[in-house]
């Protein structure tokens, strides 16, 4: 099994400085070939710096701009005006930057006096497949590209990991809606509930994987030992083993992403290991 079209390397954009002086030397060399903004973070009153501005106009110009969500909460039980003004954010966002596409998660962020978390799962039931499809279909009239899902990485139980890549699936069959398949998520529930990663994969729906997500992450030791998605840390060997398993089962795949929060490389000593991090990425890419 042999993916038709190289992907492409993208690196997904963080505002901070220290961001910049690590990952512009790689863009200024031509690594980044694509990369991915996470829109509702710029949404804030401070806006965005102008070197960040310019890059989304320089990759949006050559279609190598994607757009991925962050706080929309598709899988929230009701109905917001928080939801009707994202979206109404989003309208504006697509109106102003070429995305190539747009993605989310696939769970919800809001609960009670809880205003924004990890997204939390959703079981896998007839009720939340209705929802999330009328939802996903809200997001793609206000984007006009199209949409994606992502997989999480918390679990509250074995079911929410065994059966996300059937939820995912059922939510998006009836459309041309696509998965973003995040590894470190999907390594993080299989170590955090004792499963085997491999078997996890064979429950999604790789056919329609067009963008795989790569990070580290971090441990939390109070008790039972668990792995966080925290992208603030170099990709685990592990990880970068289930993308060369999965890579070649992913015909539609176009873009390996790879992530990093900028608070994580304020410390220019951080610099060097996030750049080989992305440089070890680029090298298993052209391997294939």
């Amino acid at each position: 099994m042999t993916a038709p079209i190289r992907p492409t390397l993208g690196l997904a954009l963080m505002p901070e400085p220290a961001f910049a002086a690590a990952a512009l030397p790689l863009i200024t060399d031509g690594l980044i070939e694509t990369v991915e903004w996470s829109f509702d973070m710029g949404w804030g009153p401070t806006g965005i710096p102008d070197w960040l501005d310019g890059l989304l106009a320089d990759y949006g110009a050559a279609g190598q701009l994607l757009g991925h969500g962050v706080s929309f909460s598709l899988l929230a039980g009701a109905w917001t005006p928080h939801h009707r003004g994202w979206l109404d954010r989003l309208e504006r966002e697509v109106s102003t930057r070429c995305y190539r596409h747009i993605s989310e998660h696939i769970g919800f962020v809001g609960a009670g006096r809880f205003s924004f978390a990890a997204p939390l799962p959703v079981p896998h039931c007839p009720a939340v497949v209705d929802l999330g499809r009328q939802r996903l279909n809200l997001l793609a009239a206000a984007a006009g590209v199209p949409v994606g899902l992502e997989n999480l990485a918390t679990s509250f139980g074995p079911a929410d990991a065994t059966e996300q890549g059937a939820l995912l699936a059922d939510l998006i069959e009836p459309t041309d809606a696509f998965v973003v398949l995040d590894l470190h998520n999907l390594w993080c529930q299989a170590h955090n509930l004792a499963l085997d990663p491999i078997e996890l994969l064979a429950g999604y729906p790789l056919d329609r994987v067009r963008e795989l997500h790569v990070s580290g992450g971090s441990w939390d030791q109070r008790g039972r030992r668990l792995r966080r998605d925290t992208h603030d840390a170099l990709v685990p060997s592990r990880v970068l083993a289930l993308l060369a398993h999965v890579a070649p089962r992913c015909p539609a795949l176009e873009v390996v992403v790879y992530e990093r929060i900028g608070t994580s490389l304020l410390d220019a000593a951080s610099h060097p290991g996030f750049r080989d991090d992305v440089l070890r990425l680029a090298e298993l890419i052209r391997s294939w």
